[in-house]
């Protein structure tokens, strides 16, 4: 492919934000690794032709699943071969990324690239050692953090507990790692913190998982700073409305101002992590 000049990146990135199946969340997450690839020189120019063919390849899914979703009817043979495709391309896409150490900015991006690839593939295990990486070597950023964060909890959740047929929930098959493997997501939510208003989604977080490892009265009080957070947004930059400022529904639906009981984790607790990285976020509320 030719070479991706600066405003190559952005385009593509524009063309995908196009596609409802992009979360917000991804997309401002792209426009901070597109930051680490403006650079000049060699390493710049080939990291952004690695990220130019991420975009093309999450363009070509997605328009995939929009053409998809167009139709009358669709066969689960046409979505499994959209899926196998991008499959095939981030795996080849990895195998170019995983060769070269690069310096600064550049090897910044490529860590992140490299996560993104993982998250999409599955592989969380790989996404959590890419992101703890490239916070190591300068990704100091909110979205970076969360990221960690997530994927951490998420980590916890597939390696220490175990989906209950009759009971329709997750069970805590190891007390003792599942959590400190929290506690580390935790302390990734923590290093995020920044003192603007994605502090409210990153309280919610810190709240939920320690509400999940039995830290009831901690967890009770990130809860309500998240509410106190998402309340001062409200009031200071925008007119009542039924959504907040960063597009979550402070009515109760990611539980900013619900206390949860102890409890087994449900299948639908989990689907809930996955369901906040597809809400409608302002790019310039997480990027400032």
């Amino acid at each position: 492919m030719s070479k991706a000049e600066h405003e190559d990146v952005y385009g593509r990135l524009d063309a995908l934000g196009q596609y409802e199946t992009v979360s917000s969340f991804a997309q401002a997450l792209y426009e901070l690794v597109a930051g680490y690839t403006l650079g000049e020189g060699l390493q710049a120019q080939w990291l952004r032709n690695r990220f130019a063919e991420y975009l093309d390849t999450e363009s070509r899914y997605h328009g995939a699943l929009a053409r998809l979703a167009s139709e009358e009817v669709t066969t689960l043979s046409n979505l499994r071969y959209a899926t196998e495709k991008r499959e095939i391309a981030l795996r080849a896409l990895l195998e170019q990324l995983r060769r070269p150490v690069l310096f600064g900015a550049a090897e910044v991006g490529r860590l992140l690239v490299m996560a993104e690839c993982y998250y999409q593939l599955g592989a969380i295990e790989n996404v959590v050692e890419r992101l703890e990486c490239a916070i190591e070597v300068g990704a100091d950023h909110n979205l970076v953090h969360f990221a960690l964060g997530y994927n951490r909890y998420v980590l916890a959740v597939q390696a220490f507990t175990a989906y209950s047929a009759s009971t329709g929930t997750r069970q805590v098959i190891d007390e003792a790692h599942y959590r400190a493997a929290c506690l580390r997501a935790v302390s990734a939510f923590q290093e995020g913190l920044s003192g603007d208003e994605f502090d409210g989604q990153l309280h919610w977080w810190i709240g939920t998982v320690l509400e999940a490892t039995g830290f009831s009265e901690a967890a009770a009080a990130s809860h309500e700073r998240a509410s106190e957070i998402m309340a001062e947004a409200k009031d200071l930059t925008r007119e009542p409305a039924e959504q907040d400022e960063l597009g979550l529904d402070s009515s109760g639906d990611y539980g900013y101002e619900r206390q949860v009981s102890r409890k087994p984790i449900t299948e639908e607790e989990i689907q809930e992590a996955a369901d906040l990285l597809r809400q409608s976020y302002r790019v310039s509320d997480l990027l400032e």
